[in-house]
C-alpha cells in the first residue's frame, strides 16, 4: 500500500501528515507487522519514530525478574518511540508488541525532530498526548499499594466500558483474565477470585467464561467505587 492511499483511507492520519515537509514525507517508509510480533523492544536502540497507522498494539514493561506487565493497549492513530526521542533517550523504555496485524509509518529520528520544529499542529498533538500520559501516571502512582484488588478491577472495567455503555444494553469486556492481571500488575488468581465476587454481587455477568456488564451493573459499580 502507498502512503497516499493510506492517507485517503485514514482522514486522521492525513490531517496529521498535512504539515509534514514533502522532502521528509518522501523518506518515510511503511512497514507491516504480524500479530504478536515486536515493533520495538525495551532496551533496543531508538533509530526511528513510528506512527501506528492501522491495528492495535500492547505497550509492555518487562523486568529483570521475568515479570511482564501490559501497561496499555494503543490503537491507530498513535506514535511509537516519540517519548524517548523527545527525552533524548537512546534506548526504548518499553516494548511495543502488535496485538493485531499492524501498519506503521517509519520516520528517522532526525526527520521527526525537523518535522515537529516546523509543524505547530503535530507539536500540539504530541504535547496533548504527553500531558495525558503524565496525568494518568500521576493519578495511578501508588494506586496498587493503596487500593484493594477488587477496587482496581472495578475501575478497570468502568474505564473499559464507559464509552460504549450508553449505546449498548450490555458490553463485553474483551480481555482475558490474564490480560487484566498483566495490565493491573496483579496475579491472574486474584483477578479470577475477584471477578467471581463481582458476579456474586450482581455487578458483572459471566457467559461461557466471558465477562459482560449491562447498564444497571455499570451504574451500581460506579456507585460502589465512589464509596471509597
Amino acid at each position: 500500500m502507498l502512503l497516499q492511499e493510506l492517507m485517503e483511507e485514514q482522514p486522521k492520519l492525513k490531517r496529521m501528515l498535512d504539515g509534514m515537509p514533502v522532502s521528509i514525507k518522501e523518506r518515510c517508509r511503511l512497514k507491516t507487522y504480524k500479530s504478536s510480533s515486536t515493533i520495538l523492544k525495551k532496551g533496543e536502540e531508538i533509530k526511528f519514530v513510528n506512527i501506528l497507522c492501522k491495528g492495535e498494539l500492547n505497550v509492555i514493561n518487562e523486568f529483570a525478574n521475568g515479570s511482564i506487565y501490559i501497561i496499555d493497549t494503543n490503537k491507530a492513530i498513535d506514535f511509537i518511540g516519540e517519548m524517548e526521542v523527545l527525552a533524548d533517550e537512546d534506548k526504548a523504555i518499553v516494548t511495543n508488541e502488535a496485538k493485531t496485524d499492524c501498519v506503521v509509518l517509519r520516520i528517522s529520528k532526525n526527520d521527526f525532530m525537523k518535522w515537529i520544529e516546523c509543524d505547530n499542529y503535530i507539536t500540539l498533538i504530541l504535547a496533548k498526548r504527553l500531558a495525558t500520559r503524565s496525568c494518568h501516571t500521576s493519578f495511578y502512582q501508588g494506586y496498587s499499594h493503596y487500593y484493594p484488588a477488587v477496587h482496581m478491577i472495578k475501575r478497570f472495567m468502568i474505564e473499559y466500558v464507559k464509552n460504549e455503555i450508553n449505546n449498548n444494553d450490555m458490553v463485553y469486556i474483551n480481555k482475558k483474565r490474564q490480560e487484566i492481571a498483566d495490565i493491573l500488575g496483579i496475579s491472574v488468581k486474584t483477578v479470577g477470585r475477584n471477578i467471581s465476587k463481582l458476579k456474586e454481587q450482581g455487578l458483572v455477568t459471566i457467559k461461557k467464561g466471558k465477562i459482560y456488564i449491562n447498564k444497571k451493573q455499570y451504574r451500581d459499580m460506579v456507585n460502589t467505587l465512589e464509596i471509597w
